[in-house]
């Protein structure tokens, strides 16, 4: 996938709107990259990325055309390029002494957390979640030391303030190998493994 440091990002809560403005973002503007489709919830997300005037186009047509519909919408015409790819399933490892993890009700607002907070500390992205098997909720798992980790969650909650939709914020410094060990392998029920504990059995 092409990296593009121009990306716009719509939620709306009809997925036939949804398919509706998608096509009208892209007969108006000449995007070089678009993904749509369904999350859990019944919400319908569109990501289009390109050069900052086709995206800043594109984006104001979807908003006009998606209208009440949109629940959530976020323009970054100069996304972090650990964001792109974590969007897109990039996934790094837990290896530093704290964890932290902000929880959104939309996926827009979790990108722009995500953005704002890596932009302001040095930090890792150990994932983004984004919609599905989380009832349309957003993650992002922030990794680094303590304060570089606590930079990036104050970071992030300021760039959400307006929007409400932070759902929770939790910070844990020193995390138990166990507890890294399974954010490695999935923060997904469904995609986790059974690790055993020391001294789990007696």
């Amino acid at each position: 996938m092409k990296k593009h440091s121009s990306i716009a990002i719509l939620e709306l809560k009809s997925v036939a709107k949804g398919i509706l403005t998608s096509d009208t973002m892209v007969k108006h503007s000449p995007l070089s990259m678009i993904r749509t489709g369904s999350i859990h919830n019944g919400k319908y997300l569109i990501l289009i990325g390109g050069t900052i005037a086709s995206v800043d186009e594109a984006y104001k047509k979807g908003l006009v055309t998606g209208g009440e519909s949109i629940t959530d919408s976020l323009y970054l015409p100069d996304v972090h390029e650990v964001v792109f790819d974590a969007i897109f399933g990039k996934r790094e490892k837990c290896k530093d002494e704290c964890i932290a993890t902000i929880e959104t009700s939309s996926v827009p607002s979790v990108i722009k957390a995500a953005d704002s907070g890596i932009k302001g500390a040095d930090v890792d992205i150990i994932e983004i979640r984004m919609g599905d098997d989380l009832g349309g909720k957003g993650i992002v798992i922030f990794s680094g030391k303590l304060e570089e980790v606590e930079t990036a969650v104050n970071i992030g909650k300021v760039a959400l303030s307006e929007k409400g939709s932070i759902v929770d914020i939790t910070i844990i410094p020193r995390p138990e190998r166990e507890t890294s060990d399974q954010i490695n392998i999935s923060t997904s029920f469904k995609n986790s493994t059974a690790l055993s504990i020391k001294d789990g059995e007696q």
